[in-house]
């Protein structure tokens, strides 16, 4: 660093002045500070403490240390002017650079706890109907109705019962429709892979938007070797049953063997 700078960190250290008397017991030799360029010390008079410095190195004892003569009022001022400068440069705010704001994500839309009621029947059809928790209507009355209408009533059968959410956590954040879907559409993948069947029922909303693994643009829809059909869900085929006669049009479209009459 040259002369200037050095006294600009003083400055800003709070240190007015410090010159070395004599060099300590162990320490490197001293060495003259870079003065300024000539571009910048043109048409000025060099500092007779920088010149007395270079001239005459420091002593090695108090008793060595040569006393170097006073500078003039008006060097002294040009000097703190200078140095004044130097610091208002450094004082001087910043820019201020004008930041885009990210865009904030849209809020997560939660989902209200549901079971999920699954029926395996044999290799025909794997049904899954939702409901709200603790709903007490005979459900399973209902099921094997319409498996006795389809003289499906006989076949193996195999139950499950799913939750959302899966665990109670009060403590964590509220899980959201994303996560519910990759868990019941990944089961559903996982479970068809395992024991393929020839149709599978999506019964009531939830079933419908969390279970399908590819999106329901109609009621009937090919998937892989199985047919997704869309119904109403067991509950709501009980609180209302006029819906009991769409479904049963559906069931012998889909189904005409099953539902024909001997």
């Amino acid at each position: 660093m040259n002369e200037l700078q050095r006294a600009e960190y003083l400055s800003v250290l709070g240190v007015p002045s410090y010159v070395p008397r004599f060099v300590l017991p162990l320490a490197p030799d001293p060495r003259q500070a870079e003065l300024p360029p000539a571009e910048e010390a043109a048409g000025t008079q060099q500092l007779p403490v920088a010149s007395g410095i270079a001239q005459n190195p420091l002593p090695h004892s108090a008793d060595q240390i040569i006393t170097q003569p006073v500078q003039s009022p008006e060097r002294n001022a040009r000097v703190l002017d200078e140095i004044s400068a130097l610091t208002d440069q450094t004082k001087r705010p910043q820019e201020t650079v004008a930041v885009t704001p990210a865009p904030v994500a849209p809020p997560q839309q939660s989902v209200k706890p549901f079971v999920l009621n699954c029926w395996r029947i044999g290799e025909e059809l794997l049904a899954v109907d939702s409901h709200e928790p603790g709903a007490a209507l005979p459900l399973e009355a209902l099921f094997n109705n319409i498996l006795r209408a389809l003289h499906w009533h006989q076949l193996p059968r195999q139950q499950e019962r799913l939750q959302w959410p899966l665990t109670e956590n009060r403590f964590g954040p509220a899980e959201d429709a994303s996560q519910t879907r990759d868990t019941f559409s990944s089961w559903l993948e996982a479970s068809y892979s395992r024991m393929p069947v020839k149709s599978i029922w999506l019964m009531g909303s939830e079933a419908q938007d969390f279970c399908t693994p590819i999106p329901l643009e109609s009621q009937v829809v090919e998937w892989q070797k199985a047919r997704l059909i869309s119904m109403p869900s067991l509950s709501q085929l009980l609180r209302a049953p006029e819906l009991k006669r769409p479904l049963w049009n559906l069931l012998r479209t889909s189904y005409p063997t099953e539902t024909r009459a001997e």
